[in-house]
């Protein structure tokens, strides 16, 4: 990924290796993406408040997390540039955002209005099916992470999450990957001595 042409590297990740969209595809219509720059800490949404935007992580970390009403922090989900972020029930159903999305290092990343960016591109060849396949792809990785947690101890789950994420290895805080991983820190602590 490069900073170069952000727009080019984005239909490249969203048409996947067919390529069934193409750039023209995104200029004709006008379509636009502000170039935007988060700061480590910062919220790219924010849960209880609408998130009506669609992003592409050109560069840098971000978490998926949520509060409980008690205060409790939750970490779902991780995603490394190159990545597309944002939460599908806020934008199509125009409500607020169930979770929030922290940088968890400096993040660049292209955001689209995606009301606009649906309405103009959903007549367009190739589109749908880009958009599909990218669908699947988060329902695949839902049920996957679903699965693990009824089917796999906390020592399987982080083991995997060590195999599937290799790049977030020395950068995530424990804590965070405890949380995601469905258990205490202290567990977390206990599994990795007994791994040593």
């Amino acid at each position: 990924m490069s900073l170069k042409n952000p727009m080019e590297d984005f239909v490249k990740y969203f048409s996947g290796a067919n390529l069934s969209v193409d750039s023209t595809n995104f200029t004709q219509f006008g379509l636009k993406a502000n170039l935007k720059h988060y700061r480590k800490g910062q919220l790219l949404i924010t849960q209880g408040q609408p998130a009506p935007k669609l992003y592409f992580i050109v560069k840098g970390i971000v978490r998926y997390m949520s509060i409980s009403i008690e205060g409790k922090e939750f970490t779902q989900s991780f995603a490394c540039a190159p990545c597309v972020g944002g939460s599908t029930r806020a934008m199509t159903r125009n409500v607020d955002a169930l979770f929030s999305i922290e940088a968890l290092e400096d993040v660049i990343c292209l955001e689209f209005d995606w009301l606009a960016f649906y309405e103009q591109m959903k007549s367009q060849p190739g589109f749908m099916a880009a958009y599909n396949r990218l669908l699947e792809n988060m329902f695949i990785k839902k049920e996957e992470r679903e699965y693990a947690f009824v089917q796999h101890s906390a020592e399987q789950r982080y083991l995997t999450f060590l195999d599937s994420n290799p790049e977030l290895r020395d950068k995530i805080p424990l804590k965070m990957i405890a949380s995601h991983i469905g258990i205490t820190p202290i567990a977390l602590s206990r599994i990795r001595k007994k791994l040593r």
